[in-house]
């Protein structure tokens, strides 16, 4: 098993120091651009309450920009096009802010777009999209401008999915609440990926090389789940269980967690923990763990925006907050089942 530790804290320092070499994600740096520009540009107090990043294939863009709203053509360094989508409620209050002063409350009704939408959203655009740049670009040397800006109003998700040809996007949709929860929008954002070097170009170019079996290793995917305690509860309760529902978990079990890998067989011990706003567990090993000298302990981060329940998900899992003077479910009854709770 302790070999299994070591192989399990060498992939999660990769992957940290992966992280700190970015330092910024581009999630994060949107997130950071738009609150700052819309504050700086429209006095806006613009929250981001979730940025969520997908890649969609160039076949799906029109299904994903149609829905109403402004749709725009975002220009990028070497001819490069993206594409943007500002729901009815984000666009009316950037327009509300710039003629009325502030953001009305309540929903706004729909209505057709215009170039005038487009012309008083392109400032906004343009600060957002240096911002965002400027951060990836802060973050990480390797990573080259990429120099969006607004280019134009489109018609409709149909032309904008001609004008966007690359076989892959990153799309970004996020989900901002607008002075003050005056009213809660969405911006959807399509940036071209990098296109996948071909390995048997690189070769000739002599920038490719065959990876060795360490690397092989260290860059496989592996699935596991941290489970926090495990509870006896008798079988018509546990059948009674629905997605909401709270678990009592004793305190001590956020230091006695345990890491399960295929088939449910323990990989390591773990204590549960959060690094820089994601839900964590370190991985406990050497003379934390009984099994020897003490090993460096690395964090493995899960993102925090993913709910913990999946609703219709095969198995069940519960993470609910603890409460000392609680007692424990009832463990009586002729049939009982333990229960993971991750």
């Amino acid at each position: 098993m302790q070999d299994g530790i070591s192989l399990l804290q060498r992939k999660a320092k990769v992957a940290r120091e992966d992280f700190d070499a970015r330092a910024m994600s581009p999630c994060k740096a949107l997130r950071l651009s738009l609150e700052k520009m819309a504050d700086a540009l429209l006095d806006l107090a613009l929250v981001v309450a979730t940025v969520e990043q997908t890649v969609l294939a160039q076949s799906a863009v029109k299904a994903e920009m149609d829905g109403g709203g402004l749709l725009l053509l975002i220009d990028g360094a070497g001819g490069r096009l993206g594409g943007a989508r500002l729901d009815s409620q984000f666009l009316a209050a950037v327009i509300e802010v710039q003629t009325m002063g502030a953001v009305q409350r309540g929903e706004a009704p729909e209505r057709a777009v215009t170039p005038t939408d487009a012309a008083m959203v392109a400032p906004l655009m343009d600060a957002i999209l240096k911002g965002y740049d400027e951060y990836l670009t802060s973050g990480a040397e390797k990573v080259a401008p990429s120099d969006w800006r607004f280019g134009d109003m489109v018609e409709d998700a149909r032309t904008l999915a001609l004008a966007l040809e690359m076989p892959e996007y990153d799309l970004f949709r996020i989900t901002a609440d607008l002075a003050d929860g005056a009213k809660t929008g969405s911006l959807s954002l399509l940036l071209p990926r990098a296109p996948r070097r071909d390995p048997a170009t690189s070769a000739r170019d002599g920038a490719f090389a065959g990876p060795t079996l360490e690397a092989s290793a260290l860059n496989a995917p592996v699935m596991l789940d941290a489970v926090l305690a495990r509870l006896s509860m008798p079988l018509n309760k546990l059948c009674a269980l629905t997605p909401g529902m709270q678990l009592p978990v004793p305190r001590e079990a956020l230091n006695k967690a345990e890491l399960l890998g295929a088939g449910q067989h323990v990989v390591a011990p773990v204590r549960l923990g959060q690094l820089n706003g994601w839900r964590a567990v370190r991985l406990l090993g050497g003379a934390e763990s009984g099994q020897g000298a003490a090993a460096k302990a690395d964090m493995v981060a899960q993102d925090v925006t993913k709910p913990p329940v999946a609703e219709g998900a095969q198995t069940t899992r519960y993470l609910a907050p603890v409460d000392p003077g609680q007692a424990a479910p009832d463990a009586s009854g002729d049939h009982e089942k333990e229960e993971d709770v991750s």
